[in-house]
């Protein structure tokens, strides 16, 4: 009998990962399920993955499903570039994850409390509803009121969400389909997944498409070649680092399992970063493989029991991973100005040589649509040296994220600035997370961090504002 491996596993390149995961779980309700920093850096995983010096850490969550998970990466090294932000659904990759959810309503509360809105209007009627959201990677989130696989999977876990479906926008619908039927050995589902209406609801109405919809165990696997819109194509240099959905993985409960699909797929084309990497003590194996398009593949092996609660197949209490920053420091400041006064100066980079204490600050890299927006990046002369700040998040005049991508003295250094309008006054916060290169060092570097950042906000940043 031919071995059809499902597909249990979505994974994510995230550029902050407690925000990432606690938008799932607290959006949806999926369940921890640990996670790992030491298995994730070095020689294997750089092999694994095709990446040089990878290093990262990574988070698990599980929904209902018996054997799938979601597993969020965020990188150290290589970086994660952003997605850009004018990505749409029908760009060429990994697009679109589907979960069905229990309660709809309250799903979309909860959503809401997150700062997540439908991107258009909810369609079908009660009890068939659907809406799409962007996670805070961008990633497109489908959900569904009816379970597409009700009655053809068994019951799961309890919780009130389940991993349904994922959507891979491709070049060529004929070669991708022939090598998950060759390769992976997937056959058709008889499953209806969309309708032409639904494309609406990622804001692509109208559009016109061909597609084809896999069964991989309890997971829906969609495969779409938009013929209009046409996808844009990968960025130059794209690796799966990258921010969004990086690839996902089928799975197996042994060795032989994995090498069937292995040869399956090496015989319909699949280049492998390197040949299976099998680690008996932990009863598991893992290879990455990418077909023609660049689409990238991973096929696992985990012995059932002890090791699917340590790769992130069982639920675990929050304590049970691995924290990507582990210091945190926070100063809030009455500025006498209103809000977009005060938004002005934040967003200015040039600007923040008058107060941030480096100079000269000069745009590095002009962001996607707006020079001093999202993915923009200000270059910063300190007594450190050079130093380059990424927006990866822009709200105004509410808000907005950087990360630390050169010249950070930590490691996963990130901040973010909020804005509380107070009528002619306006409270703002600054916080910085952080991991320290040398252990042992966090508490003094916390302390003299956070002395710093209170004489920026008080003694140079509130008197130039207020003044002004």
């Amino acid at each position: 009998m031919t071995f059809v491996p499902p597909l249990n596993q979505i994974a994510l390149s995230v550029v902050d990962l407690r925000l990432t995961e606690h938008w799932f779980r607290e959006g949806f309700g999926l369940l921890p399920a640990g996670g790992s920093r030491l298995m994730m850096r070095g020689l294997l995983p750089s092999r694994v993955q095709g990446l040089p010096k990878a290093a990262s850490t990574c988070w698990w969550l599980v929904g209902s499903n018996p054997w799938a998970q979601l597993e969020l990466f965020q990188f150290e090294n290589p970086i994660a570039r952003p997605l850009p932000s004018d990505f749409r659904p029908c760009d060429i990759g990994y697009t679109r994850i589907g979960l069905w959810v229990a309660d709809f309503d309250e799903t979309l509360v909860r959503l809401a409390r997150l700062g997540s809105q439908p991107l258009s209007a909810v369609q079908g009627q009660a009890g068939q509803r659907r809406a799409c959201v962007r996670n805070p990677d961008g990633v497109y989130v489908e959900i569904m009121e009816a379970d597409p696989l009700a009655g053809q999977v068994k019951p799961g876990r309890d919780c009130p969400a389940a991993i349904r479906s994922v959507t891979m926008s491709v070049p060529d619908l004929k070669q991708t389909c022939a090598f998950l039927r060759n390769g992976i050995g997937l056959t058709e589902a008889e499953a209806t997944l969309h309708h032409p209406q639904h494309e609406a609801l990622w804001g692509l109405p109208g559009a016109k498409k061909r597609s084809c919809l896999f069964l991989a165990g309890d997971v829906l696997l969609e495969v779409v070649q938009y013929l209009e819109p046409l996808g844009k194509p990968r960025p130059a240099g794209y690796r799966v680092c990258d921010q969004g959905i990086l690839n996902i993985a089928f799975g197996a409960h042994n060795k032989q399992d994995l090498m069937t699909v292995y040869r399956r797929a090496r015989a319909a084309h699949a280049r492998p970063n390197c040949r299976p990497v099998h680690i008996p003590l932990l009863n598991a194996g893992v290879v990455y493989l990418n077909d023609a398009q660049d689409f990238s593949y991973e096929v696992l092996w985990l012995k059932p029991g002890k090791a699917d609660r340590a790769w992130g197949f069982e639920p675990l209490p929050l304590a049970r991973r691995p924290a990507p920053d582990t210091h945190c420091i926070e100063h809030s400041v009455r500025i006498e100005a209103p809000a977009n006064k005060v938004w002005a100066h934040i967003s200015d980079h040039e600007g923040m040589a008058q107060w941030s204490g480096f100079k000269p600050v000069t745009v590095h890299r002009a962001g996607n649509g707006e020079r001093n927006g999202h993915g923009s990046e200000r270059l910063m002369h300190g007594p450190g040296g050079r130093v380059v700040e990424q927006v990866i998040d822009w709200q105004p005049p509410h808000s907005l994220r950087y990360r630390v991508t050169e010249g950070s003295p930590f490691i996963c250094h990130q901040g973010e600035i909020l804005l509380r309008d107070l009528g002619q006054a306006t409270e703002l916060t600054w916080r910085i997370r952080f991991r320290p290169k040398l252990p042992g060092t966090g508490n003094l570097l916390r302390c003299l961090l956070q002395r710093m950042l209170g004489a920026m906000l008080l003694k140079r940043l509130k008197p130039l504002i207020e003044r002004c």
